[in-house]
């Protein structure tokens, strides 16, 4: 089953709501998704406790194995088509975690710690593909490169390609673009750079997921505005992220 994580050394990048973005969209079409959470803070958790959806706490339940997460994974999720995976950063049953929860769902979405560490690299070195969201300010830009090193470490490491695509978050909602999402687009593509063509918008829904414990299918114009335009953009994420796991290139990463 697909891994795929959203990986930026910077926090503030808006990569946990990308991740509960796409999971939104993925379990409105019926998929399994399991959260792997490596933020201490526990963003993704909390919202799935909320909402009454199985939580595993991974360092306070000891497992060996791939086997004994497995075991786990299973008595924790029930019926449910949505788990979340706590893990810290040290935590030496990452893989172990990372492996059963790929025998159980229909997606994997890793969501690490805003910062470069072992745990990061562990994941980013099984993955189907890894998404470097940032939000289109030159700095934000600048922090992209430090992520797309770690990535290309990991491949020499692995010896394999890791397929990866950056994606702007937080982008003008209006019609027109900015001039700095402009001009940040044209110096990634000048550089060979890989970039999603579908950029998320900085849109209320979006945050309104985390504010009302639900996803975005769930929300209504009621709770917050803009929805319809929200929605569409979802959509056109998840469609273009699909559409590059079915490349022969993500088939072959992981």
């Amino acid at each position: 089953m697909p891994n795929i994580i959203f990986a930026n050394t910077k926090g503030g990048s808006g990569k946990t709501t990308a991740a509960l973005t796409l999971t939104s969209e993925l379990l409105a079409a019926g998929a399994h998704v399991a959260l792997l959470e490596g933020d201490p803070n526990r963003p993704l958790a909390r919202w799935a406790e909320r909402r009454g959806a199985p939580v595993i706490d991974g360092p306070k339940t000891r497992v060996g194995s791939a086997a004994d997460a497995a075991v786990a994974i299973r008595e924790a999720a029930g019926d449910s088509k949505l788990l979340v995976i706590t893990t810290d950063n040290d935590d030496e049953a990452v893989l172990d975690w990372l492996q059963a929860a790929q025998g159980w769902g229909t997606f994997v979405i890793a969501d690490p710690e805003g910062s470069p560490n072992q745990w990061l690299a562990q994941v980013i070195s099984q993955a189907h593909l890894v998404l470097v969201p940032f939000a289109p300010t030159t700095l934000d830009a600048n922090q992209v490169a430090r992520t797309i090193r770690q990535i290309n470490q990991t491949e020499r490491i692995s010896s394999k390609a890791i397929p990866h695509r950056i994606v702007i978050t937080r982008a003008n909602p209006g019609a027109v673009m900015t001039r700095d999402e402009r001009d940040i687009r044209k110096s990634l593509l000048e550089n060979a750079l890989p970039l999603m063509d579908v950029s998320l918008a900085d849109r209320p829904a979006f945050r309104g997921m985390f504010k009302h414990d639900a996803l975005l299918s769930e929300l209504t114009p009621d709770q917050v505005g803009g929805l319809p335009q929200a929605r569409s953009n979802a959509a056109a994420f998840a469609e273009e992220i699909i559409e590059i796991l079915r490349q022969p290139a993500a088939q072959k990463a992981a």
